[in-house]
Order: C-alpha cells, then sequence, then structure tokens
C-alpha cells in the first residue's frame, strides 16, 4: 500500500508539472505568439501580407506570388519607407512591423496559417496623403531631418516622412557601410531627437506667461547683438542687433539676448517645470510605438547656460513628433488630440485616458498670438496657400564640428478647413524660412 502510495504521489506531481508546462507554454503563444510570428526570419511573412493603400486608395504595398511589392513610383517608396516599413523588417516603427498581424492575419489559433476559418485581411488604409509625403520628400532636397503633420482636430496623420532613406524595392548593396545611410533604420519623426534653437522659445514664453500672467508682452530688454551673460557672451543669429524688445519683436526677429535675459529673471526652476508641463522629460503616447523624449535639464545651470537653453541651445533636444502635438494643442486650447495613423482602435491610434493638456487655455490663447504675428508681420502669409492663416515659429539649432544648423519649422493653421498642425526639422539646412519654411510650404500647398 505505500508503495501504491508513493507511486499516486509521482504521478500527480508529474500531472502538475505537465499541465503546469502546457499553461506556460498556452500564457506564452498567448503573450508573446504575435512577436514570435512577425519577427523578419519568418520568410513568409512579407509575401503574405495586405495591401496598404493612403487615405486617397494609393496602393503603397500589395503582395504578388509570395514577394512583397511596393509604389510603383520610387519617389513613393522612398518618402513612404519609415511609415509602411522595409520587407526585411528592420524598420521597427513602421506599418508593416507594428500592424504584422492584421497584414497577415495572424491569430492566436491558427497563426499564419491560412484554413476555412481564417483569411488574408484586406489590408490596412492609412491616414497618409501620399502626394503630402512625396511634396515634403522633394523639399527636403535631399537633406536629412524630419517632417510630421496631422488634423488636430481628428488626430489623422496626413504627413509623415524621414531621411536619410532608401527605395525598399532596390535596397542598396552598400546600406551597411555607406555612410549616406547611416540612419536609415532609423523614423526620424518617431525616434529621433534634435538640437531646437529658436522654437524653444515658445516655452520660454509661456513660463513668461506664468510669472507675469498680466504684464508678460510690457517687459523689454535691449539688444545690440550680443551681451556677456555669466560670463561668456550670448548672440544673436548673425550678430544682428534688435535694439529695444518686447515678446512680439522678439519672437518675430527671433531675439537671443532677448530670451537669455527673459530666462534668467524667470529662473531655471520655473523654466524646468513648464518645459516638463508642455511635453519634455515625458512619454508620449503613440500605441505600441515608443517615441524619443524631448529632454532638458537645467539642474546646476549657470546663467550663461540658462540663456542659451532658452533660445534651445546648451543640451536640450526635441522630438518632432513631440512638437507637433505641441502645436496642435496650442491650436485647440491646451489640448492635444491623439494622432493615428489608421482608422479605429488598433496600434496606430491609441486612445489611453493619460493626459494630453500641455498648456493652459490663457496660454494656448496668447502663443497662438505671438506665432500668428510671426508669419504675418515678419515670415510672410505669401510662403502658405491662402486662407490657412499659419501660425509658426522658425529656428536653427547650432550643431558644431563645422555642421550647418538644424532647420525647424513648426505650428499650425488656424483654420477650420485647414485643421493642420507641423513639425519639419532638416538637418545642415541654410536656415529656418529658407529651409524648413519651404518644407512647410510645399507640405500645406499639397494639401490645399
Amino acid at each position: 500500500m505505500k508503495t501504491v502510495g508513493f507511486r499516486s504521489i509521482v504521478l500527480y506531481i508529474l500531472l502538475a508539472v505537465f499541465l503546469g508546462g502546457v499553461g506556460y507554454m498556452v500564457a506564452n503563444q498567448f503573450l508573446h505568439g504575435r512577436e514570435w510570428a512577425m519577427q523578419p526570419y519568418n520568410a513568409n511573412l512579407s509575401g503574405q501580407m495586405g495591401d496598404i493603400k493612403d487615405r486617397n486608395g494609393n496602393l503603397l504595398a500589395t503582395s504578388q506570388d509570395g514577394e512583397r511589392l511596393y509604389s510603383e513610383d520610387d519617389t513613393v517608396r522612398r518618402a513612404l519607407l519609415h511609415t509602411i516599413g522595409d520587407t526585411a523588417g528592420y524598420i521597427g516603427t513602421g506599418v508593416q512591423s507594428v500592424m504584422g498581424d492584421k497584414l497577415t492575419g495572424y491569430n492566436f489559433i491558427t497563426g499564419l496559417n491560412q484554413t476555412v476559418f481564417t483569411s488574408m485581411t484586406s489590408g490596412l488604409d492609412l491616414t497618409i496623403d501620399q502626394n503630402a509625403c512625396t511634396a515634403a520628400y522633394n523639399a527636403m532636397a535631399g537633406h536629412n531631418g524630419a517632417a510630421i503633420l496631422y488634423n488636430y482636430e481628428n488626430g489623422d496623420i496626413l504627413c509623415k516622412v524621414s531621411a536619410p532613406t532608401f527605395d525598399p524595392a532596390f535596397v542598396p548593396e552598400d546600406i551597411e557601410t555607406n555612410d549616406a545611410y547611416r540612419g536609415a533604420y532609423l523614423d526620424n519623426t518617431l525616434s529621433g531627437s534634435f538640437t531646437p534653437g529658436s522654437i524653444m522659445k515658445i516655452v520660454t514664453a509661456a513660463a513668461a506667461m506664468q510669472v507675469w500672467p498680466d504684464s508678460w508682452n510690457e517687459r523689454t530688454y535691449d539688444c545690440w547683438g550680443s551681451e556677456n551673460i555669466g560670463g561668456s557672451d550670448i548672440v544673436c543669429l548673425h550678430g544682428e542687433s534688435h535694439g529695444t524688445q518686447d515678446m512680439y519683436s522678439a519672437m518675430g526677429n527671433s531675439c537671443n539676448i532677448y530670451f537669455a535675459k527673459l530666462a534668467n529673471d524667470i529662473g531655471s526652476d520655473i523654466l524646468q517645470r513648464k518645459a516638463e508641463e508642455m511635453g519634455f522629460n515625458a512619454n508620449l503616447a503613440f500605441g505600441t510605438v515608443t517615441v524619443a523624449k524631448s529632454t532638458i535639464d537645467l539642474a546646476n545651470v549657470n546663467a550663461n547656460q540658462l540663456g542659451w537653453a532658452a533660445v534651445g541651445q546648451y543640451t536640450v533636444l526635441a522630438n518632432p513628433y513631440h512638437m507637433m502635438t505641441l502645436m496642435g494643442a496650442i491650436a485647440k486650447g491646451g489640448t492635444y488630440t491623439q494622432p493615428r495613423l489608421t482608422e479605429g482602435r488598433d496600434l496606430f491610434s491609441d486612445r489611453s485616458p493619460a493626459s494630453r493638456k500641455l498648456v493652459d487655455a490663457t496660454t494656448a490663447s496668447q502663443l497662438k498670438s505671438l506665432l500668428r504675428s510671426d508669419v504675418e508681420y515678419y515670415y510672410g502669409d505669401w510662403l502658405f496657400p491662402s486662407g490657412m492663416s499659419v501660425c509658426a515659429k522658425t529656428g536653427t539649432g547650432e550643431v558644431g564640428e563645422g555642421k550647418d544648423p538644424n532647420c525647424w519649422m513648426v505650428g499650425f493653421c488656424d483654420s477650420a478647413q485647414y485643421p493642420y498642425a507641423f513639425a519639419v526639422i532638416v538637418e545642415e539646412g541654410s536656415g529656418g524660412i529658407e529651409t524648413a519654411g519651404s518644407l512647410v510650404s510645399a507640405m500645406l500647398q499639397a494639401l490645399a
């Protein structure tokens, strides 16, 4: 009897181990099956994906005879590489990687196998506008950078372009060794961060509006092109002297001296908190994709470092996706609409309850007035299609090492007909208006 009892215990133990193993396997299949099935080394994966189309029905990717094919237009292929993704799956933020299960018809029960009970999905319709993307890509004129624009009312991303890029239909043989393709697998709109230059003055202005809510525009400072602040010089672009400036003229002239002095009167702690309220050092959501942070650290800075940080230099970095959502928030009274690449509830149309409030309504209205003044009185409405009422700020982020600056333009259209918010950055450009402004103009013309 003792032998039978001992054997029973051993059998129960073995049964428990077996059931535990089965449970572990099923749980992992449920939790990680999609990731395992979507690995790039699955040779059959790309050849059975469904169609991807833009918002107007233009075919961007399809499968034929077990091969993944892309748009017939090579410019479209290059412009939308980082949005669609590559066949090998190296671009992890592309639709083909993030939403591969929807494109292949993967499910927990049958995996990637096509049965009488399952069928390949009909594909995905993106919110992207092919023509706006090719216009942005062409306007980059061979430079690296990023351009992203969305409808700040409904969240549709209409333009999303990153460079360097390559043709996914004819992958260069020297892509791993040619410096021209360095960083080509990185989507700069989501995963890049860059020295922002003068677009940071929007944040500094918002901090001043908090400290002096009734008199922020009454504060004036003199600019003679260069001034010793904190033991070293802070200079305006090209050493230009602006004379006596208030907030509106300083923003329009992009006066470094004004905003450096303003920041030192505000204080590093307040500027740091305001920047973080406006999305710096925060993980912004884009479905399951991790977006690079915009970063700022003003701990233990001296007066000179604070002055340079306030105008977007020092160690400050900005991400294009974040800057686009910040512009959308200012346009909408302080809270931004969650961007999306596809319709419905999926990995690219996150509807998480996390707060999207970046500024209060009063500050949003005041910043809108400042940014509208920039275009109306300094840049010129002639840059953009008629009736869009563009509000914007340019920036030239100095990066050193003998390189030309990062050229930015961020902003939005204060228009019910064209509710667009945007952020563009072109590396080693010739100037904010000349380089980034022309890119924004090309995007908006394509959407007009």
